[in-house]
């Protein structure tokens, strides 16, 4: 696959550009040496695009875009070191010691005049180090071309805003409805559970077919309890069904059960969850081809459903194999074939046009559509990539063309390993984005990741420049995400509907295996996504890993992590996620010397009860995910995190009190408080800090509280969140709202099972963007704001859409719309991200 250097380039030169690195070169005497690197930077990317387009036919010129790319990650590290540096000195300036600041200067690693030596020497080594690609670059025959200035294209041409299945799927009904014919019998003499298995080649629609079954309501109905694990490459036993468990839990009442507890506990759990219940277990991708660990698992599932009331339960496996099928020994096979030409074609029209009758607007584009159905061979995943791709051209009777026409159809698949149409889905993102998708493939297959994780992912790698000074880095990966969405080259679940912060997302392991092919290889490691329970604590925490910018742990045998652990990787590492490590208790000093980094996720799953104490060091922390078992944070200083953005509390079960400081965080723009069952209050503003704080308003945007049934007040400084602009509240003791909400900005409000709440807060009736109202499970509020009886309901009359449950009755108070006519159906809530 052919080497992207140009985003790289484009990378470095965002970098340089920014005013914050202009600063710091200024301060190290850097500013004239960094310039002459830029420039040269400059030159080189203008050959960067022929060079791109010419690497196909030519080795010697993919060897040396290989090569250069190298050259700009070495280049990147350079700049990484000074960043580091200057982030050090500003740590040792505020809380450092006398004698601190003393050894530094006295050390020839950290005295200004030393290091500032050391760095020229680096820049100039680089600089002559692409003066010599440039020279090469001409003598292969690479021609300059004009580089234009990336734009980010916020409206996008096409109006697509989701991958959700009723959009996406054309045909299977027969194979859907010969498949719920056999869940509804029962088949098997011998088990009360039978397997039935899809079998296909990769891109053919077997895990679509299986949600359609899955989702049914017929098939629902039929079953006690309904289960998707997807299995991919690790089928164990042990994790399988550990992830089986978890499938049955909902996310507050998890099932206190990870990948060190026993064999033994979890089955005992299995049994105890599936005994006497008909249950439906969907085994999405299974490539394992050894009968006995098939035999294991099935085992312990026929032991599960081994009684009277659990006759009827039913496997559904999904595989490419054939001899998958034979060893999970099913009698019930859907052999899935290419889908019928008719089919193909809706898929296509669905994809490609706004509208189905833009097909006979058009004729000239259905002619070329149809040559391109027909080179898709009946796969739905190559029809619907490549009719995104279109869509996106605008009705462009000539881009229609050059796809249809397009030498990516004569490669050898087998040899490329990918199909023509993913490959040119691919060719058509722009650098920037191509970048993006290469490393998700840094995530193993069938990797379910938050959109949020994948934002803070890219930029540890640096791919997330933002064009103007003002720039935000997220609001880009949201871009860029829909960008890979609306090409089909990722799936969301739900739809982008603000905030998409916590949905889901997922990539189709063909494309995975397109992504992978894309991706460079470095001679440094730069990434480590662990999965599973290995523990890789000492071979990350050696020299071989100095260059560490991502480091995601899961499943460590270990409740601490060695203290010097994160000494050789400080300068690089921008992203630490250690959520899934459930029997971690303790972090290393270590972490407090990680001024670089930029994201940590201590949520979810562990047994933190105290952080280091030098915790405010991380003086470039943006995102904060965080559980730990202490009362207080106020020994974290979180005051001194000026760039956190995100901050998410999950599940402090000890958690009495959120400090004041989270008030002066003029930069938080996402706040998240979900079971922490104990919290009683947020401390108020000291005194002396009143005649600060007084003067800025937040940028909080968003704030979520799920869980806290102690809490009785929102805190003091909220309505100085001027900017917020979605509120959610819910299973709270809260008594009285703010009196006054910034309701300028305020979009939607969610109050939900706050039984002691009396009233909205006063000024309601002057919201200006407020849309959407949902209360539900508050009685006094019900009776005040209902549309029927309330007396309060002319405050919120001209909200134009409503949800307000009625209590002691099933069904739910009018949605309406302005005048009282319900015009559409409602927004979907926002907030479905717990």
């Amino acid at each position: 696959m052919a080497e992207i250097a140009s985003g790289a380039a484009a990378t470095l030169l965002a970098n340089l550009a920014t005013k914050s690195f202009r600063e710091i070169a200024l301060a190290f005497g850097l500013k004239d040496d960094l310039k002459k690197l830029e420039s040269c930077l400059r030159i080189i990317n203008a050959y960067l695009i022929d060079a791109e387009n010419k690497q196909e036919k030519n080795h010697n010129i993919a060897e040396w875009l290989k090569q250069l790319r190298e050259a700009f990650d070495d280049a990147g590290d350079i700049l990484d070191e000074i960043e580091y540096e200057a982030k050090r000195n500003e740590v040792v300036k505020i809380y450092g010691s006398i004698r601190t600041k003393v050894q530094r200067f006295f050390s020839y690693t950290s005295n200004p005049l030393a290091f500032r030596i050391r760095m020229v020497h680096k820049i100039i080594d680089m600089k002559h180090r692409i003066d010599e690609k440039v020279r090469e670059g001409r003598i292969l025959g690479i021609v300059k071309q004009h580089v234009n200035t990336p734009t980010l294209e916020r409206n996008l041409q096409w109006r697509e805003t989701s991958s959700s299945l009723p959009l996406r799927v054309c045909g299977r009904h027969e194979e859907k409805e010969e498949i719920i014919e056999l869940l509804m019998g029962q088949h098997s003499k011998a088990s009360n559970v039978d397997v039935i298995s899809i079998v296909g080649i990769g891109g053919l629609g077997k895990t679509t077919l299986a949600q359609m079954v899955y989702d049914d309501d017929r098939v629902k109905g039929n079953f006690n309890m309904s289960m998707w694990v997807c299995v991919s490459d690790d089928f164990d036993a042990k994790s399988l069904i550990q992830r089986i468990i978890h499938a049955l839990s909902k996310p507050e009442n998890l099932v206190n059960v990870d990948a060190n507890s026993s064999l033994e506990h979890m089955v005992s759990l299995l049994n105890e969850n599936l005994c006497g219940k008909k249950f439906l277990l969907v085994l999405d991708d299974v490539w394992n081809e050894n009968h006995s660990k098939w035999d294991e698992l099935r085992n312990h599932l026929l032991k599960a459903g081994n009684d009277k009331e659990s006759k009827g339960s039913k496997i559904i496996v999904t595989t490419r194999s054939q001899k998958v099928a034979d060893i999970v020994g099913s009698g019930l096979l859907i052999n899935l074939k290419a889908l019928p030409e008719e089919e193909c074609w809706k898929l296509f029209v669905k994809c490609a046009f706004q509208e189905e009758r833009d097909q006979e607007k058009y004729p000239r584009l259905k002619r070329i559509g149809v040559e391109i159905v027909k080179k898709c061979k009946g796969v739905p995943l190559a029809i619907t990539t490549l009719g995104c791709l279109l869509r996106s051209k605008s009705h462009d009777e000539n881009e229609w063309r050059k796809i249809s026409d397009s030498e990516v159809w004569k490669l050898d698949q087998e040899e490329t390993g990918i199909f023509p149409s993913l490959r040119l889905s691919y060719d058509h993102l722009s650098q920037e984005v191509k970048q993006c998708f290469s490393y998700c493939s840094c995530f193993p297959k069938d990797y379910k990741c938050q959109v949020i994780e994948l934002i803070m992912f890219w930029m540890a790698h640096g791919l997330l420049q933002p064009i103007h000074e003002d720039g935000d880095a997220e609001d880009i990966g949201e871009l860029y995400i829909r960008k890979l969405v609306s090409a089909s080259l990722l799936q969301i679940e739900g739809d982008f509907k603000y905030p998409i912060s916590f949905k889901t997302l997922k990539m189709h392991d063909l494309i995975h295996d397109l992504a992978k092919s894309t991706l460079k290889k470095s001679s440094k490691t730069r990434t480590i996504v662990q999965e599973g329970k290995k523990d890789t604590s000492t071979e990350w925490a050696s020299n071989k890993f100095n260059y560490l910018k991502v480091l995601q742990l899961r499943c460590m045998e270990s409740s601490s992590l060695p203290n010097d652990c994160f000494d050789t990787i400080k300068k690089h590492l921008r992203y630490l996620n250690l959520r899934y490590c459930p029997i971690l208790e303790k972090l290393p000093d270590s972490i407090c010397k990680l001024q670089n980094l930029q994201s940590l996720n201590l949520g979810n799953y562990n047994k933190i009860h105290t952080l280091p104490k030098n915790m405010k060091n991380l003086i470039s922390l943006q995102y904060l995910f965080l559980r730990v078992k202490a009362t207080s944070l106020s020994s974290m200083n979180i005051e001194c995190f000026q760039q956190l953005k995100f901050l998410y509390l999950y599940n402090c079960s000890e958690l009495v009190s959120i400090p004041s400081a989270v008030g002066r965080l003029t930069t938080l723009n996402k706040l998240l408080i979900y079971w922490c069952h104990n919290l009683v209050s947020f401390e108020d503003e000291e005194e002396e800090g009143k005649e600060h704080v007084a003067l800025h308003n937040l940028n909080l945007q968003l704030f979520d509280i799920i869980g806290a049934e102690k809490l009785e007040a929102l805190p003091n400084w909220f309505e100085r969140a001027t900017k917020l602009r979605y509120l959610r509240i819910r299973r709270t003791s809260l008594k009285s709202l703010p009196t006054r909400l910034p309701m300028a900005s305020l979009e939607e409000l969610h109050i939900n099972d706050c039984p002691e709440l009396s009233s909205l807060s006063n000024n309601m009736d002057q919201s200006q963007s407020l849309q959407y109202l949902n209360i539900s499970d508050c009685p006094t509020l019900t009776q005040r704001y209902n549309k029927r009886t309330g007396p309060d309901w002319k405050k919120i009359a001209h909200i134009p859409f409503c949800e307000c449950l009625v209590p002691n009755s099933d069904f739910v108070d009018d949605m309406y719309a302005e005048g009282d006519v319900a015009t559409s159906n409602p927004p979907k809530g926002a907030f479905d991200m717990a």
